[in-house]
């Protein structure tokens, strides 16, 4: 691999260390929005990365890991806001 791709492969990487933070630090529409896009572009890239060929374990974390995405895109899209939502 040339230094262009592992540079690449490395921001992909981040996508998902850096929601953990932004969904810690962000407000309710750019958290939201940061989800939605954020969780759209990693389930492309597994589907994609699938399509090439793959091993029986890269098939099933890839799984998880579209199935995981996809929930967080659903979950995020179907948010209330939170001065909506009553807390006891």
């Amino acid at each position: 691999m040339n230094e262009v791709t592992l540079l690449v492969v490395s921001i992909i990487m981040e996508i998902s260390i850096a929601m953990v933070l932004f969904s810690r630090v962000l407000k309710y529409k750019a958290n939201r929005v940061a989800n939605i896009i954020a969780g759209s572009i990693k389930t492309l890239i597994m589907v994609g990365t699938l399509l090439m060929g793959a091993s029986y374990h890269y098939i099933f974390f890839a799984i998880i890991e579209i199935s995981t995405t996809l929930f967080i895109v659903w979950y995020a899209w179907t948010w209330k806001s939170s001065s909506l939502v009553q807390t006891t």
